[in-house]
């Protein structure tokens, strides 16, 4: 009994010296934040987008609002771009103002395609219109669809 006495008498010697806080195990860290940031969405693939950045140019440079990017509207455009590959071009009879093409190989090119016919010029240059949908599909050539809304 004796040396338990002692032993408790160098604890005290010893917690009056360093501090209790070295002798008692911390608390733990609280766990770290988590910051969920959403992943960007990119809508629509390269060429489409390009697409999209190129009629916005056009309007833009005539005083015209640039057109929002509608999800619904892509997958319209991209769906019929596909259903022509497999049928053929015709115009969809669809909710939406729509130019159709195919052959252009570059965005560029469907652009000057569309903005050398004036009814797809006329669409492109819509000041009514304020959403955009644009397809491409490639199916042993290009095929493309941009609807406004």
């Amino acid at each position: 009994m004796k040396w338990v006495k002692g032993l408790f008498g160098a604890a005290l010697v010893l917690f009056a010296l360093y501090g209790i806080k070295r002798f008692v195990a911390p608390p733990p860290a609280p766990p770290p934040k988590v910051i969920v940031t959403p992943k960007p969405v990119l809508i629509g693939n390269e060429f489409e987008r390009a697409v999209i950045n190129l009629t916005n140019q056009e309007r833009t440079k005539r005083g015209l609002r640039p057109l929002k990017i509608n999800v619904q509207m892509m997958t319209f455009a991209r769906s019929w771009s596909a259903t022509q590959s497999r049928t053929r071009m015709h115009h969809s009879r669809g909710p939406y103002g729509e130019n159709v093409a195919y052959g252009q190989s570059t965005p560029q090119a469907v652009m000057n395609a569309w903005m050398t016919s004036p009814g797809h010029r006329r669409n492109i240059l819509n000041s009514k219109y304020t959403e955009i949908g644009v397809g491409y599909v490639y199916n042993g050539r290009p095929y493309h669809t941009q609807v406004f809304r």
